[in-house]
């Protein structure tokens, strides 16, 4: 491997950190300034979110019941301008104690100068409303 792809894949991996670092901060700006203007967000089994202003949108929900949010990186592999994570993603929604954890693996794909584009998230929906996550659908306003 090249020492140029390395230090792409090192900078990708960083960003992806810092997304992530920014849900266990609840910091939605953080999460943002490192996307693109127009990224794609697929969180199986919905629809695709389209846009930064949409998808912090969606990011802000999640953020507004939760008490507190730690993702704990199990897995990160980069591969030239992708990143996947493998996750436990934890939610205290009343402040007693992280009583959602939930198994998650993520895609990343960031442009060549280190925005993620498109993301992408595959886990359980079931368990994520079984313990107490909020609807994903976007609700009419």
């Amino acid at each position: 491997m090249s020492t140029n792809i390395a230090s792409i894949e090192a900078r990708n991996e960083a960003v992806v950190r810092a997304f992530l670092k920014g849900w266990d901060d609840l910091d939605l700006d953080a999460c943002l300034a490192q996307v693109t203007e127009n990224m794609v967000y697929l969180n199986h089994p919905h629809e695709k979110i389209r846009g930064k202003q949409a998808v912090g949108s969606m990011i802000g929900s999640i953020f507004a019941p939760a008490k507190k949010v730690h993702f704990i990186l199990v897995t990160v592999l980069a591969k030239g301008n992708k990143v996947m994570t493998e996750r436990l993603d934890q939610w205290d929604w009343d402040g007693k104690g992280y009583t959602c954890k939930l198994p998650v693996c993520g895609v990343f794909e960031l442009t060549e100068g280190g925005k993620i584009f498109e993301w992408r998230e595959y886990y359980d929906n079931q368990i994520w409303l079984d313990q107490g996550g909020p609807s994903l659908v976007p609700q009419p306003t």
